[in-house]
């Protein structure tokens, strides 16, 4: 195997939208708050493409310092274990695959490692560093697999086809929490958000998915200030609707505070149950909150997240490492079916080695079947990988979760909801 090991970064990281927050759980998986991502997306122009040179090289774009590690050194440690697998099997394009080891925490330009003859990235971990850098490396003709990335903003990023992702967007995480309203009987449905590009993101995505569930009937959408120090007004506006389910979304702190006010704004002598409540993956890491709410609120909310670890899979084990690890494989049969290194031949085989064809799962069975002139459908270690002709995943898992009296989230649904796009 050859690892090239290199300390120079590539952005400073940031846990923001779509990455799950690294403080750990005992019993789920981590999740995190979101900033205000205004984000104007550029018009990407694409430079003068880059030809093979015969060896398959990969940036592993991930943290590896900083609140980032506690993520990233598992998925940096599927990384090795993927290009170990690889290069046991014969490597690609008849050599060994190579990788370089980049700190995303710590680093501050892209360029640099777009200059050092990389075929292809594994990262950024950060949906916002993906924003921000995916221009650079789309005009550099390289292609990028985020294993975590999730931002719905990624999701009309003018990529020019050379973002893929082996983790479901937040359009399915809406997908999937519109599922979960739906399975508590449905109802009349409010929408409660953040006001900021991302909670307004998350809500148009919800607003949608709802309209495919007969049973849920959008009563109304509030939006809410993270500004405003008192949101018992708006509270009481929400509580009012007489809404059967209320869906939260929002960060951790600003979604959090949303949750206390419908909690004070409901009435001590409640006629019927309370309502069901319904949050996304950020509403995870507010343990302190909601340890203050009432059990009577606590005990009818239910949350989605994307799954984040798979149990099943042999070590190394961590949060993402599995989405991590197919990113590597589906880099390498992709340049094995194209038969070249070069970015974009790889791009224009993610899709095809994903899914459509002959059922394997590892890299040496799948690097047979396309040696016997097969088409391929890489199952991977993060599950089914099927990506669309737009470079995400056409269907993911997500796993809901429940809150204890001490605040602390748990898994309710561990087998997971498979949601399609």
């Amino acid at each position: 195997m050859v690892f090239r090991t290199s300390r120079r970064a590539v952005a400073q990281f940031v846990l923001t939208t779509g990455l799950f927050a690294v403080v750990a759980t005992s019993c789920g998986t981590p999740s995190a708050s979101s900033p205000d991502l205004t984000v104007n997306l550029p018009t990407t122009t694409v430079g003068v493409q880059q030809s093979g040179d015969g060896v398959v090289r990969i940036a592993a774009f991930l943290p590896s310092t900083g609140p980032g590690a506690q993520i990233g050194t598992p998925m940096n440690d599927a990384v090795r274990l993927a290009v170990s697998d690889i290069n046991a099997a014969g490597g690609v394009l008849g050599g060994p695959i190579e990788v370089d080891f980049v700190d995303e925490s710590t680093s501050n330009d892209l360029d640099i490692v777009l200059q050092s003859d990389v075929d292809a990235i594994v990262g950024p971990a950060s949906s916002l560093n993906a924003l921000s850098m995916l221009n650079s490396s789309v005009e550099s003709g390289v292609l990028s697999c985020s294993p975590t990335a999730t931002a719905l903003l990624l999701d009309r990023f003018p990529d020019a086809n050379l973002f893929f992702r082996t983790v479901g967007s937040d359009s399915l995480q809406m997908a999937a929490l519109a599922r979960t309203a739906a399975r508590t009987g449905g109802g009349s449905l409010t929408i409660v958000y953040l006001d900021d590009p991302y909670g307004r993101g998350l809500a148009a995505a919800l607003e949608t998915a709802v309209e495919s569930r007969p049973s849920l009937t959008l009563s109304s959408v509030v939006p809410f200030s993270g500004a405003d120090p008192d949101l018992d007004d708006d509270a009481l506006q929400i509580v009012e609707t007489g809404s059967r389910i209320i869906a939260v979304l929002g960060d951790t702190a600003d979604g959090a505070r949303m949750l206390a006010a419908i909690d004070k704004a409901l009435p001590n002598n409640l006629e019927r149950s309370p309502p069901f409540v319904v949050v996304n993956d950020s509403l995870r890491d507010a343990t302190d909150v909601i340890a203050t709410i009432s059990n009577r609120l606590r005990e009818q909310i239910t949350g989605v997240a994307a799954r984040a670890l798979v149990t099943t899979v042999d070590a190394p084990t961590g949060y993402f490492s599995t989405n991590a690890y197919d990113c590597v494989v589906l880099i390498a049969l992709a340049a094995r079916q194209a038969g070249t290194d070069a970015p974009r031949a790889i791009a224009n085989q993610m899709a095809s080695v994903s899914s459509g064809g002959r059922l394997c799962s590892t890299y040496a069975d799948c690097a047979a079947l396309i040696d016997q002139g097969l088409q391929i459908d890489y199952n991977g270690r993060s599950g089914a990988v099927d990506l669309s002709s737009t470079g995400d995943l056409s269907r993911a898992w997500f796993r809901e979760f429940r809150f204890d009296e001490s605040g602390r989230e748990y898994i309710f649904n561990d087998v997971g909801i498979e949601i399609s796009s």
